[in-house]
């Protein structure tokens, strides 16, 4: 996943979904729009009654999605339909690393990497992963054929911010300023200085940069400094928005509005 990054030579949208928002039909339907949209990778949110990174839009998100009965099996149910009908798009599951410590052990964690991979996701990303722990995961993960994707935020000091991008695989997900996810983010003079550094250390990693992000303006900004512009909350916020009151077409209003979103991000 890396390589290919890398070498497509532009920014890319990486959009996060919230599996289950909707139902777990849904969100197999909105797998294939946002791939056939152009999606570079996708981020699959899985729901969790305590998502402490996450703002107002993606904790409502989680919560409608768990009060639909969401689990983890079901995600990876619906990852494999995706790729049994031709998908191909790196899909990383967003999770906190509760759900994926059931049971409460190494071992737990090593079968649940394990079926991840086979249900045929391509990474993992936990935002509540402590640094001095993500050597043990990325190197765990890798056995089992995932990328463990890290996490950096302007307070990141240098000394931390290189041993996270020795320890990332895929990406570096880029946190574009402190806070929750949903708030605006803005490229100022100030967060290029932090991208900059970022990119000192990070090498020939690509870099995703997220949280806040939701306009073609923004994405041409991150581009400057960034291969993948990852877009949550606000496309999560259109997508309920156009699917919610029921009716018989709520999910194809959801996946039309999933396209015509992913569309108004490229200038």
């Amino acid at each position: 996943m890396t390589a290919g990054l890398r070498a497509s030579g532009a920014t890319r949208i990486a959009p996060y979904l919230t599996a289950g928002d909707g139902g777990l039909d849904r969100t197999l339907e909105l797998l294939r729009a946002v791939e056939e949209s152009g999606a570079a990778c996708v981020e699959l949110g899985v729901p969790f009654s305590d998502p402490i990174a996450d703002g107002p839009t993606l904790q409502e998100a989680a919560a409608r999605a768990l009060a639909a009965g969401t689990t983890l099996d079901g995600i990876e149910r619906t990852v494999r339909a995706f790729r049994d009908g031709g998908g191909t798009v790196p899909i990383l599951a967003f999770s906190y690393l509760n759900p994926l410590m059931s049971g409460g052990s190494a071992g737990a964690l090593g079968r649940r990497l394990a079926s991840l991979r086979q249900a045929g996701f391509d990474g993992v990303l936990i935002p509540d992963l402590p640094l001095e722990e993500a050597p043990v995961l990325s190197a765990l993960a890798e056995n089992h054929g995932l990328c463990a994707t890290l996490f950096c935020a302007p307070t990141t000091t240098d000394e931390r911010l290189a041993r996270a991008a020795e320890a990332t695989r895929g990406f570096l997900y880029v946190v574009g300023r402190t806070g929750v996810t949903g708030a605006n983010t803005a490229v100022s003079h100030t967060s290029s200085a932090y991208l900059e550094r970022v990119r000192k250390f990070s090498g020939d990693t690509p870099l995703g940069v997220g949280f806040g992000i939701r306009t073609a303006e923004q994405v041409a900004a991150v581009g400057e400094h960034a291969e993948l512009a990852i877009v949550g909350s606000a496309l999560v916020a259109a997508i309920h928005e156009a699917g919610s009151g029921g009716g018989g077409d709520a999910t194809a209003r959801a996946v039309e509005r999933a396209r015509t979103f992913m569309a108004s991000l490229v200038l």
